[in-house]
């Protein structure tokens, strides 16, 4: 049984498609935001950054414990040198040991330059590790930084393309209401399997909605049709409104 619908009724279709057209790219452009690639990229960079940080603290630990190490071996070479200095200047060291005090203050002193050294290089890498950690740490600042300013940008782009199709969905209700349900159902399901195009209008050079040129045959065999009566296009079979 052939589907009915007064010429105004078409052109509503005509409207509904226009309406669905305008809804598609907002379905589309609001599943984007919500799997946004910009987003997720920068929540990668965040947790990269993130883990950096927590390399470093670990390697700034681990230097700062060498560091402490040298320092203290710096500090008792240095303690035991120094006291058996006093006791050479303050006469307490028999003649007979003078000689061995003597040659062991000076390798003391010299092992001393050495540690000191060996501090000093310590020192420099815990800097290095503790001005990579300040960077690190600058980065998960900057990465949350930008991940909070790209989710703010998506809910106001959410919420705009949401109110833009409430409106449209809203406005397409109403006129879905105004239409047989059953002319409804069949603009819907051709539109279904068929790629979102449910209805399009037949040129007055005889092209259909699509551009595509209608072979005369058929052309002549559709406009013969009742102008209530419903016609499809021979090439995408979607609605065929006629002028």
């Amino acid at each position: 049984m052939s589907i009915t619908a007064t010429t105004e009724q078409q052109y509503q279709l005509l409207d509904l498609q226009s309406l669905d057209n305008q809804l598609a790219p907002l379905r589309t452009q609001l599943s984007e935001i919500r799997q946004d690639e910009q987003l997720a990229g920068l929540r990668r960079e965040g947790a990269s950054a993130v883990e950096r940080a927590k390399a470093q603290e670990t390697q700034v630990a681990q230097r700062q414990t060498v560091v402490d190490e040298a320092a203290k071996v710096v500090q008792e070479t240095t303690t035991r040198r120094n006291r058996m200095q006093s006791q050479m200047d303050a006469d307490e060291v028999s003649s007979r040991d003078v000689p061995g005090v003597t040659k062991e203050i000076a390798e003391l002193t010299i092992r001393i330059g050495k540690l000191e050294e060996e501090q000093l290089q310590a020192e420099q890498a815990l800097e290095e590790a503790q001005h990579s950690l300040e960077q690190a740490k600058t980065a998960i600042v900057n990465a949350e930084q930008a991940v909070n300013a790209r989710i703010t940008t998506l809910n106001e782009q959410g919420q705009q393309l949401s109110k833009q199709g409430k409106e449209l969905t809203a406005e397409r209700s109403v006129l879905v209401e105004d239409l047989p349900a059953d002319l409804v159902a069949e603009y819907e399901q051709i539109r279904d399997q068929n790629h979102g195009t449910g209805v399009m209008q037949l040129q007055p050079d005889g092209l259909s909605g699509a551009g595509v040129p209608i072979a005369p045959a058929e052309l002549a065999e559709i406009q013969k049709q009742p102008a209530n009566e419903l016609t499809y296009c021979p090439d995408t079979g979607a609605i065929l409104v006629r002028n």
